[in-house]
C-alpha cells in the first residue's frame, strides 16, 4: 500500500508519519481517527500552539532587562522539538532556538564581564571603608556596599571565587577588627581603674606625712593620676571622689551624730509599702539630707546606697501617678486593679522611650575613643544617666507586678 503525501508528512497504513528533519528520522506521531482531513489539521493545530510558545519567548527575551532567565526554558523547549508530536516546520523553530540561544549565552556573557567589572569596582570600593576610623560610618558604608554586591549578578565563571573570596575577606576583618577594637577598649578601661585605684591605695601613706614631704608626694599622686587617661563617667566619679578625699588634711567626714540612717531606711520602707503617706516636697527633702550624710564605714555607705535609690523608686512613682492622673481626668476614683493596670502601661511606654534613647547615645558613644576628652565624659555621663533611670523605672514595674 503507497502512502498518502501530506504537507511536513505523509499518511501510510491509517498511521501519521512526520517527514524526517535534520538529525531525526520518519517518526509516526498518530493515527487517523475519525477521518484523515481532522486527523491531520489537529497535529497540524499541536504544531501551531509550539510555534505559538517559541514567538512568546522570544517577545519575552527581546522586552526583558533579565534576559540571561529565560535560557534553560529555551533548552527545555529545543530538547522538546525531537519528540513533539505535530505537523509543520521543526527546522525552523530549531532555527529560531538556535539563534536565541546564541544571543543569550552572548548577553550573559557581557553581562558577566559587567558584573565582574562592577564586583572588582565594589572590592575598591569597600577597601577604603574598611579602613575607616570612624566605626558608624564604616559601618553604614560597608552594609551599602554589601547590598549592591548581593543584587549584583554573577561574574566570569572563572573568577567568581576569586571575588567572593576578596570580598567577604574584607568584611570578616572589618568586623573582627571592630570587634577587637571595643574589647580593647574595654579592656583598656578596666587597667586604667585599676591604676586609679592603686593611686588611692597610695595616698594611705598620707596619713604619716606632714610639711613640704606630705605636698611632694600629693604632687607626685596628682600627676600619677593625670596620666593615666579617661575611663566611663560612671565609674570615674567615685574614684575622683574617692581619691580627693584622701588629700584632704585632718580626718575624713565621718557620720553625722544627728542623722538617722536607719530610721530613714525604715521611713522609705513604710513609703514603699504603702503604709504612710508622703509627698513630692517630702522626698526632695530627705534627698537634700541624705547628700549631706557622708559616711566612712561600708554599712553606713551601703545604708546611704539603699536610701538613694528607695526615694528614686518613689520619685518615678509620683510621676507616674501625675502622668496618670493628667491622661485619666478620673483616675482617683478607679478601682485598684485598674489603677495598677494604668501604672504598668505608663511604665512600660517610658521603659520603651529610655531603651531607645539609650541606643542613641550607645551608637554616639562608638563614633568617639577615651582620647576625646569632654565629648567622650559627656556622652559616658548621659549614658549612665540613662542606664540609671532606666533601671529604677524596671525595679517599679516589678513592684507594680507583684502587687496585689
Amino acid at each position: 500500500m503507497s502512502a498518502k503525501e501530506i504537507p511536513f508528512g505523509k499518511i501510510l497504513e491509517n498511521k501519521i508519519i512526520l517527514n524526517g528533519w535534520g538529525a531525526y528520522p520518519d517518526r509516526e506521531i498518530g493515527v487517523v481517527r475519525e477521518d484523515e482531513e481532522t486527523s491531520v489539521k489537529y497535529f497540524e493545530e499541536r504544531f501551531t500552539e509550539l510555534e505559538a510558545k517559541i514567538t512568546a519567548l522570544e517577545t519575552e527575551i527581546e522586552s526583558s532587562e533579565n534576559k540571561g532567565s529565560f535560557l534553560m526554558k529555551l533548552i527545555h523547549l529545543k530538547e522538546l522539538l525531537g519528540t513533539h508530536d505535530g505537523l509543520g516546520n521543526y527546522q525552523s523553530l530549531l532555527d529560531r532556538l538556535t539563534a536565541q540561544e546564541a544571543y543569550l549565552e552572548e548577553t550573559i556573557e557581557k553581562n558577566r564581564v559587567r558584573n565582574t567589572q562592577i564586583k572588582q569596582a565594589l572590592i575598591e570600593e569597600l577597601r577604603v571603608s574598611v579602613e575607616k576610623i570612624n566605626w558608624k560610618e564604616a559601618t553604614q558604608e560597608i552594609h551599602d556596599i554589601k547590598a549592591r554586591w548581593i543584587k549584583t549578578g554573577n561574574p566570569k565563571e572563572e573568577l567568581q571565587e576569586e571575588l567572593d573570596t576578596a570580598f567577604w575577606g574584607l568584611i570578616d576583618q572589618f568586623f573582627d577588627k571592630k570587634k577587637e577594637f571595643y574589647e580593647d577598649k574595654k579592656r583598656l578601661g578596666e587597667k586604667r581603674k585599676r591604676d586609679y585605684q592603686n593611686v588611692i591605695a597610695k595616698a594611705d601613706q598620707l596619713e604619716n606625712l606632714h610639711g613640704k614631704e606630705r605636698f611632694d608626694f600629693i604632687q607626685t599622686l596628682k600627676d600619677e593620676w593625670r596620666e593615666i587617661g579617661n575611663i566611663q563617667k560612671e565609674d570615674y566619679s567615685p574614684l575622683l571622689r574617692a581619691f580627693n578625699n584622701k588629700l584632704k588634711p585632718g580626718p575624713r567626714p565621718s557620720q553625722s551624730q544627728s542623722f538617722d540612717i536607719h530610721e530613714l531606711n525604715k521611713t522609705l520602707q513604710r513609703f514603699t509599702n504603702g503604709e504612710q503617706p508622703y509627698g513630692f516636697k517630702q522626698l526632695e527633702e530627705l534627698k537634700t539630707q541624705l547628700k549631706s550624710y557622708r559616711p566612712s564605714d561600708p554599712e553606713g555607705k551601703n545604708l546611704r546606697r539603699n536610701a538613694f535609690q528607695s526615694i528614686q523608686l518613689l520619685l518615678e512613682r509620683d510621676f507616674i501617678d501625675k502622668l496618670a492622673h493628667k491622661r485619666f481626668k478620673n483616675f482617683k476614683e478607679l478601682e485598684k486593679a485598674k489603677k495598677r493596670q494604668i501604672r504598668i502601661g505608663i511604665l512600660e511606654e517610658l521603659i520603651n522611650r529610655d531603651k531607645a534613647d539609650l541606643d542613641k547615645y550607645q551608637e554616639n558613644s562608638a563614633n568617639f575613643s577615651s582620647s576625646f576628652g569632654g565629648t567622650m565624659d559627656l556622652i559616658e555621663k548621659k549614658l549612665s544617666q540613662q542606664k540609671g533611670k532606666i533601671q529604677v523605672k524596671e525595679t517599679l514595674l516589678q513592684l507594680l507586678k507583684r502587687e496585689d
